[in-house]
């Protein structure tokens, strides 16, 4: 089976922006930059996706699947990696 999760509305539906005060580590805002900084996009849409893979985790999960972590080989197979676990 070859998929791409492909952020979309499937999973996040953006009808107007609600505002969210979130308190984080000094560590975990650092990685939030640093993740935001090396994919050109703000914090905010870092966030944004991170909500979107936690969603589909969601979803997913009540269809007793979970997320999986996928290495693709030279001739375009996927091979299992690991399974994300906790979300």
């Amino acid at each position: 089976m070859n998929f791409q999760l492909i952020f979309s509305k499937k999973y996040i539906e953006v009808v107007g922006m609600a505002r969210l005060t979130l308190d984080l580590s000094p560590e975990i805002n650092e990685r939030l930059e640093a993740i935001a900084r090396s994919n050109g996009i703000t914090k905010s849409e870092a966030m944004r996706r991170a909500f979107a893979l936690l969603a589909v985790a969601d979803t997913e999960k009540k269809k007793g699947l979970s997320l999986g972590i996928v290495k693709e080989t030279e001739d375009h197979k996927l091979e299992a990696i690991g399974r994300v676990v906790g979300l």
